[in-house]
């Protein structure tokens, strides 16, 4: 059973925490993520956004802490076993090679075979497919990239990260988690990642998102996760905060007792 009593919680977390010998970056931090929400994770910097995110993937070892999904224990120690689990991650650089083709980039180690015999012999593959899905998916999400043969370092930063987002929704199961989907972007291409980041709720995925962005938090957000000096400090509905609650919470101005 749920640790949570929260409705439809589909991933939780208990007592995440990490430490680096006498450094604590963690100390007991839980979460719950809610089917078809986007939770924003606030925090002042090094209060352990980062850091969390890379302890509920597999991308540190953490200290101590259980991860659940639908109620079920499970164990996350790598990101590979992230990804069966059906969580996509989006780090802040992107992780797509400049050198590489816009297909490449999205079916880097999930390239589809050809099926015939040099598919399966030579291992040759199938780029009139990847290429087809790709255009389906970019039609699908309105992201309007023509030219998927280009290498991704010709692209906008805008362009880059709606490549990257669309990858969470081909290949996520679950749940999308974000760290600073909108860093280094210009007003238009930011709204223009936040627009792709709401619909990736309309397409079945839960998000997870780290943001300095207050005005985002309050507009594209369902709740918002508090972190101060790497514990948690408030959790609350979107609907229930404003900016200026958002600061306090963050500095320290007002506490949160429910935490």
């Amino acid at each position: 059973m749920s640790q949570f009593d929260g409705p439809n919680v589909i991933f939780e977390a208990r007592g995440i925490s990490k430490h680096y010998g006498g450094v604590v970056a963690l100390e007991g931090v839980d979460l719950e993520l809610r089917q078809g929400e986007v939770l924003a994770i606030v925090g002042d910097n090094g209060a352990g956004k980062s850091t969390l995110i890379k302890a509920l993937t597999g991308a540190i070892a953490k200290t101590s802490g259980t991860t659940h999904m639908d109620g079920q224990e499970v164990q996350i120690d790598s990101p590979a076993a992230a990804k069966d689990a059906g969580i996509e991650t989006v780090y802040q650089d992107l992780a797509l090679v400049n050198e590489l083709s816009i297909t490449k980039n999205v079916f880097l180690g999930r390239e589809i075979l050809r099926k015939d015999l040099l598919g399966r012999v030579f291992g040759a593959l199938d780029f009139a497919k990847m290429d087809r899905e790709i255009r389906d998916l970019f039609q699908k999400l309105d992201i309007r990239i023509a030219d998927i043969y280009r290498e991704a370092e010709a692209f906008s930063g805008g362009q880059r990260q709606a490549v990257a987002l669309s990858k969470t929704v081909m290949f996520g199961k679950r749940i999308a988690i974000l760290d600073e989907p909108t860093a280094a972007l210009g007003v238009r291409e930011s709204k223009m990642a936040m627009d792709l980041v709401s619909s990736l709720k309309d397409h079945g995925l839960s998000v997870i998102m780290i943001t300095h962005n207050m005005q985002h938090v309050l507009q594209y957000c369902d709740r918002v996760m508090v972190l101060r000096l790497g514990q948690l400090a408030a959790v609350r509905d979107v609907k229930d905060v404003d900016g200026d609650t958002l600061v306090g919470l963050i500095t320290g101005a007002i506490e949160d007792r429910a935490a």
